[in-house]
């Protein structure tokens, strides 16, 4: 009795579940796509409940082979995850927009993956997706988009430093959203995220350029519509933005308070680094040394465990340095030194205009010359300072004699490619350039195989010269070499779209006789063959015409068929041993030295 009393009541739970699961199923299916996406907002404190609502509106989306709320719900997916999981959600979205051709769900695509980029600090990534997002919102003149692609381009300006700039941007965005707020039932648009977001925005850059009079209006306009629309999940970040303006306005106490009950009040995943800097700042300006250090190593974990850090905070270092060579350790002050100067490198490389602009206490020479202080006074100050300076001078020789070497091997290498004699007999012109679109539309159209006249090989020597690969007929050889030869003459190998397979159906023949061909009489495979063509057509270019010695590298690529600069970039390299870019500016020497 015992065992089927259990059972029943096993049985009565599970049969609960099922009916409140398929009611719930039911119960979505019921709802339109709107409706589904503003439960889903109003759930950013329960990511749980959210979640299983995600999940039942991509079913949903799936079983009405929707593809534009498949792809919102995908990026509600994305929203609702971490680092790398929203990347593969934002690219299943973008799988989609490519799926579907459709310029709308493109541009939603690379816009969401733009965003995920960004919060990962992926800012070169970030910017590649956003302008190809914009290029397709201006085509549409869907404004929305424009305007987003607006704001996440102004997020980066303000990484680099460009406040006034990005002011600029933020300032047309919030007028923008802010006349579209009563639009809330456009399915996968949110004009009240990003004017808050934009609002946010435009109070960090008016703190960098001390407006805090135009702050104290904003910040007034946002808590009075956080409050009336029941929006509290965003007050503790306007507070934020109001302690970092006490902040630049060296009201230090009020800003602790501030951004302390931010941090109090935030209901996110995210760590908060700016609200744990200026807590920290704050406390250095009253004194709180000691105080002040505690945040900071709070910034130096997240670094530790993420390797990325806005340029923003790099102070938090200088003043770590700074208070462990006060209080002499030594073992922490190299630590910091280390990882300032890592930071520095990385900024350098990757943003050079924000480095600049970056008011630096130590700077590299400074940093080096600390460090190896540092390091002999842990040791025998004598023999490690002998030993450095006799590494740098061997350092500095070596450099310099690589150096030395590489420049002449590089003017080897140009005087080279500028004697050797021209590989293609036909070089474009400008105005036959901006004509080939049109040419290779109507040469598409002829069937190539009726402009080559197939004929034997006239003698023993021409049937011994296409005899060369066993088991393919001379007659096919010569029949695929010589429309190769008119292949190279029309300078098809400029499409970026051409692949062996393309090439065999045009040439009436199948791949691995095309491809064993070009090998034997090419002397490469396929894929060096049309490259090197290629590289060849741009060295004519370059030679026989300097206005496109002041294209860019990714122009040059275009214009030579490859689908981008860095393949260019390698395959020349490849070819010629020397940088695309070097070899352009020696030329540009060159015709100096000779004019």
């Amino acid at each position: 009795m015992k065992n089927l009393l259990q059972y029943k009541i096993v049985f009565f739970i599970f049969f609960l579940f099922f009916v409140q699961f398929n009611s719930q199923d039911t119960k979505i299916d019921d709802l339109n796509n709107e409706t589904i996406e503003k439960k889903i907002d109003s759930l950013h404190n329960n990511p749980n409940k959210a979640w299983e609502i995600i999940n039942l509106y991509i079913k949903k989306s799936k079983k009405e082979k929707n593809d534009e709320s498949l792809l919102y719900a995908y990026r509600y997916a994305g929203n609702f995850s971490q680092y790398p999981e929203n990347l593969k959600y934002a690219d299943s979205a973008l799988a989609i927009g490519k799926k579907s051709n459709n310029k709308k769900l493109l541009t939603e695509a690379y816009l969401n993956r733009g965003f995920v980029f960004m919060s990962q600090s992926l800012y070169q990534k970030a910017l590649d997706d956003i302008l190809i997002a914009n290029k397709y919102s201006n085509e549409l003149n869907d404004s929305y988009t424009v305007n987003c692609n607006k704001y996440l381009i102004a997020q980066n300006k303000i990484y680099l430093g460009l406040y006034e700039e990005a002011n600029k941007e933020l300032s047309s965005c919030i007028e923008y959203f802010k006349k579209n707020l009563t639009k809330t039932s456009d399915l996968g648009k949110n004009y009240q995220m990003f004017y808050l977001y934009s609002l946010m925005s435009l109070i960090d850059t008016n703190t960098k350029l001390r407006r805090h009079e135009e702050n104290n209006v904003l910040l007034k306009t946002a808590f009075e519509y956080i409050k009336q629309n029941n929006l509290k999940q965003y007050t503790p970040y306007f507070i934020s933005c109001d302690g970092v303006d006490d902040y630049f306005k060296k009201n230090y106490k009020p800003a602790i308070k501030k951004l302390s009950e931010a941090i109090r009040l935030y209901n996110d995943q995210w760590p908060h680094i700016t609200d744990i800097f200026y807590i920290g700042l704050s406390n250095w300006k009253l004194g709180k040394r000691d105080v002040a250090v505690k945040y900071f190593e709070e910034i130096d974990k997240e670094y530790d465990k993420s390797k990325k850090l806005n340029p923003e905070f790099r102070p938090a270092y200088e003043l770590l340095i700074k208070y462990n060579d006060s209080i002499g350790n030594r073992d922490k002050q190299l630590k910091y030194i280390n990882t300032l100067m890592s930071l520095d490198k990385n900024y350098e490389k990757n943003y050079k205009y924000l480095f600049s602009k970056i008011n630096k206490e130590y700077d590299t020479h400074k940093l080096i010359n600390e460090k190896n202080k540092i390091e002999s006074s842990l040791k025998n100050q004598r023999t490690i300072i002998s030993s450095i300076l006799l590494i740098t001078i061997l350092a500095s020789l070596f450099y310099w004699n690589r150096y030395n070497s590489l420049q002449k091997k590089y003017k080897e290498k140009f005087e080279e490619i500028i004697s050797q004699k021209p590989i293609l007999e036909k070089i474009e012109t400008l105005a036959e350039v901006e004509s080939k679109q049109e040419d290779d539309l109507n040469l598409k159209t002829l069937n190539i195989t009726d402009k080559i006249k197939i004929t034997a090989p006239k003698n023993s020597s021409e049937l011994e010269f296409y005899n060369k690969i066993p088991g393919l007929n001379p007659i096919l050889v010569q029949n695929i070499l010589q429309q190769l030869e008119k292949f190279e003459e029309e300078l098809r190998f400029t499409d970026n779209q051409m692949s062996l397979r393309l090439l065999s159906e045009e040439f009436n023949t199948n791949i691995p006789y095309l491809s064993k061909i070009i090998n034997v009489y090419k002397g490469k495979n396929f894929n060096y063959y049309i490259n090197d063509l290629r590289i060849d057509y741009i060295i004519e270019l370059l030679k026989n015409d300097a206005t496109y010695l002041n294209y860019d590298i990714k122009n040059l690529a275009s214009l030579a068929g490859f689908t981008n600069a860095v393949n260019f970039s390698d395959n020349f390299q490849r070819k010629f041993e020397i940088k695309p870019s070097y070899f352009i500016k020696m030329m540009k020497e060159n015709i100096k030295t000779n004019s």
